[in-house]
């Protein structure tokens, strides 16, 4: 009887043994699995940090557009958009390729032209709300309205033809401005001035070019234009002569333009007039063009706007700067830079509601192409620039600037 106790006395402790054994290797077992796991998501851990926390010095910029797909997104339709940008401002102008004016002496430009374009594009894109989040409905006049153009045109020495001593003053335009109608035209010509006292009259003939022959003294003239004035005092001023029926004439018929020819006498003596090849251009003779065009109306738009910084991720309107001179467009004179603003995110069902015909469109045609962020309306920017005669135009072009988005 105690011999058979203590074999279950000493079974039991075996049995123990080989259990704890067991439960020891188990749980080698688990710390060789945990320590290398705990180790790796300890140094993931690290890393994590060391890439959230700031570099000295460094950009928040890159990570912050990394870490954001609707930025990276709108990051590539900018600069699509920038492309798209140069492309249209050429084709619009009439232009194959940017004009260049590496080098060449350039015109002096009144600065009354640059304040009218600051006026004028300051005044279009301030009363937008270009930094204001939510939505905006704008009305706008339900009629035609112009759009105007004005053109400064300088005067070219006709080659190999001078009439008495003196230029014949010639103006040369490209077809993408004779296409308009001219509703003004002025000469501006720089007459010397004197201190005589007292103050004498000047007359002042303008000839029109009505053919040009291989010898000057045979070439046709008519006169178009005669003005006195009191010779001006100091160093002289400008003198503006009307031209618009000439001009008229020469943008319906570009072949017949021929150029000028311009003369100032007192008591029939010659005056001086400052022409092509005198202080170093600084006073050259130009025509000043105002045209017109119909533009159409536009209509009642809804749109969203956000800044920069916004995580919106439905149809919305954003800034995008236009660097002229950044995008190879160095001719344009003002303004250097502007906001074309642009369109981007998504249009999801919630959105078409709010855009009657969009959402028809898809109720109608369930598999159809689902609509798209895009310009709902456009509006123009003033502009001054350079042509491919060096001629400065300004205008207004159209379509350069979006002032509503939506699905469409």
């Amino acid at each position: 009887m105690l011999l058979i106790r203590s074999e279950s006395t000493k079974n039991s402790l075996v049995h123990i043994r080989k259990s704890l054994e067991t439960r020891t290797i188990l749980t080698y077992l688990v710390l060789a699995l945990l320590i290398p796991y705990t180790i790796t998501e300890k140094h993931r851990s690290n890393t994590i940090l060391k890439r959230r926390s700031p570099e000295p010095g460094a950009s928040e910029e890159p990570r912050r557009t990394a870490g954001c797909h609707s930025c990276r997104m709108r990051e590539e339709i900018k600069q699509r958009n920038l492309l798209v940008i140069k492309d249209e401002i050429l084709r619009r102008i009439g232009f194959e390729k940017a004009p260049n004016i590496t080098g060449k002496p350039l015109p002096q430009i009144p600065s009354e032209l640059f304040m009218k374009i600051e006026e004028e594009n300051g005044g279009m894109q301030s009363d937008q709300p270009a930094f204001q989040s939510g939505y905006t409905v704008t009305e706008e006049e339900d009629d035609y309205h112009v759009r105007t153009e004005k053109i400064l045109a300088f005067a070219q020495p006709y080659p190999r033809l001078r009439h008495k001593g003196r230029d014949i003053l010639h103006f040369s335009f490209t077809d993408s401005i004779t296409k308009y109608h001219v509703s003004n035209a002025t000469l501006f010509v720089f007459i010397k001035g004197s201190d005589r006292r007292p103050p004498q009259d000047v007359l002042i003939e303008l000839f029109k070019v009505k053919k040009i022959t291989d010898h000057s003294e045979s070439t046709a003239f008519d006169l178009v234009f005669t003005k006195k004035i009191h010779q001006p005092g100091g160093r002289g001023e400008w003198v503006q002569i009307d031209l618009t029926e000439t001009v008229s004439e020469w943008f319906k018929s570009p072949k017949d333009n021929h150029g000028f020819l311009v003369n100032a006498t007192v008591n029939g003596k010659k005056v001086s007039i400052t022409d092509i090849n005198v202080d170093k251009g600084k006073k050259v003779p130009f025509v000043e063009i105002a045209t017109v065009e119909a533009k159409r109306r536009t209509r009642r738009s809804i749109g969203l706007n956000c800044d920069e910084d916004s995580n919106e991720t439905i149809c919305c309107r954003y800034p995008l700067i236009v660097d002229f001179e950044a995008i190879g467009l160095d001719f344009i004179i003002a303004p250097k830079r502007y906001d074309a603003f642009m369109c981007a995110g998504e249009c999801p069902y919630v959105t078409m509601q709010r855009f009657p015909h969009t959402h028809l469109k898809q109720v109608a045609k369930p598999a159809s192409q689902p609509p798209c962020c895009t310009p709902r309306k456009l509006g123009s920017i003033s502009m001054l620039y350079f042509d491919s005669h060096l001629n400065v135009v300004y205008g207004s072009l159209p379509g350069m600037v979006v002032e509503r988005c939506g699905c469409l």
